[in-house]
């Protein structure tokens, strides 16, 4: 049994977010899971190791203490990414410089799950 690396404990997240590429270039993908730290996508095409991206969600209010949805906007490096089938790709994203107000949203959603 391997020993888990992680430092933020994953929660499941299924909703749609957006992905912006450094050039502009704006595309979907679909939320699995999300930690303090990352998250674990899947979209419909590769993404090479150490790409940088630019990540957009809306966090539902009830799991993060609000009265409407937060929308979370961050840096992203992919640190991974795997064909799953045909067209489907898991892929992990890493937030490397997150804001303080993105840290606690995230904190509040992965807490909202125990």
């Amino acid at each position: 049994m391997s020993e888990e690396r992680r430092k933020h404990r994953r929660v499941p997240a299924s909703m749609a977010c957006v992905m912006r590429s450094e050039e502009g270039e704006e595309r979907p993908f679909e939320l699995v899971d999300l930690s303090e730290s990352g998250a674990r996508i899947k979209c419909a095409f590769p993404i090479a190791a150490m790409t940088r991206i630019h990540v957009v969600l809306e966090l539902p209010a009830r799991r993060v203490g609000r009265e409407e949805n937060a929308r979370l906007e961050t840096r992203g490096v992919i640190v991974w990414s795997h064909r799953v089938d045909d067209d489907i790709y898991d892929t992990g994203v890493f937030f490397p410089e997150l804001e303080t107000e993105n840290a606690e949203l995230l904190q509040a959603y992965v807490l909202s799950a125990v």
